[in-house]
Parts: structure tokens; sequence; C-alpha cells
């Protein structure tokens, strides 16, 4: 028998994301301040969603709803999720997540009337409620 240290061998702790965003320098070398005397941010990604290669109905619904640059969450895990591969993501609330899982399905089925072409599992009513009005929008 092994005590507790050795299942914690096996065991993968997630990391604990803190929200960091890159300051934009002004020509002297010092931080930008915006109007009102507001730091200039500029993103971490620039690239956009068209990158991924989605389907044009997606791209709409993206564009559609709002949506200009993918997070690092979804610039990280879309291309491998909509490659079929497994894919484990962490990131803070309003980050995107959602988003990672809904485009990816989409984007892999062919969806037909009246057939079930995905199933979600959750674990609260209110998460299967948020998720599901994703997939509609």
């Amino acid at each position: 028998m092994g005590d507790t240290r050795d299942n914690e061998a096996y065991e993968e702790e997630l990391l604990d994301y803190e929200e960091e965003d890159e300051k934009v320098p002004d020509s002297a070398g010092n931080k930008a301040n915006g109007e009102n005397g507001k730091k200039g941010y500029v993103g971490i990604h620039s690239s956009g969603f068209r990158d991924f290669l989605l389907k044009p109905e997606l791209l709409r619904a993206i564009v559609d709803s709002g949506f200009e640059h993918p997070s690092e969450v979804q610039h990280e895990c879309i291309p491998q999720a909509i490659l079929g591969m497994d894919v484990i993501c962490q990131a803070k609330s309003g980050m995107g997540k959602t988003a990672v899982f809904v485009l990816s399905t989409l984007q892999q089925i062919e969806p037909s009337p009246g057939q079930v072409a995905a199933l979600v599992l959750c674990h609260t009513r209110e998460l299967a409620y948020q998720i599901c009005h994703e997939f509609e929008r």
C-alpha cells in the first residue's frame, strides 16, 4: 500500500492563470497613457477568427455577435479542438471557454434536421442553459 503522496505524483495540477495585459510603451520608452490618464493596452494576440479557417456561417455569426479577435484561450485551443484533439483549458470567467467547444463542435458537424449531432453534458442547469443559447446564437 502506498501513501497519498504516490497518488499525487500521477495527478497534474491545473495552473491558476492570472490576468495580465501587455502595456504599450510610447516613443520615449515610458508607459503610454491614453486620454483621462488611463493606461494604453494592447491584446496579447492580434490574429482574427478568420485564421482558424471556420465555416463561412460561423464567421458571420462571430462578426454579428461583435467579436473581432479571439481571446488567449480561444487562440490556443480552437485550432487543436477543430482537429479533433482532446483539449483541457482553464481560464477565468468570461474569457471565452464556452466558445472554444461551441465553435469547434459546430465546425466539425454536418447537422441534419431531426437528428442529434452533438451531446453536451453539464453539471448545472444554468450552465446548460447558457451553452444552449451559445449554440443557437
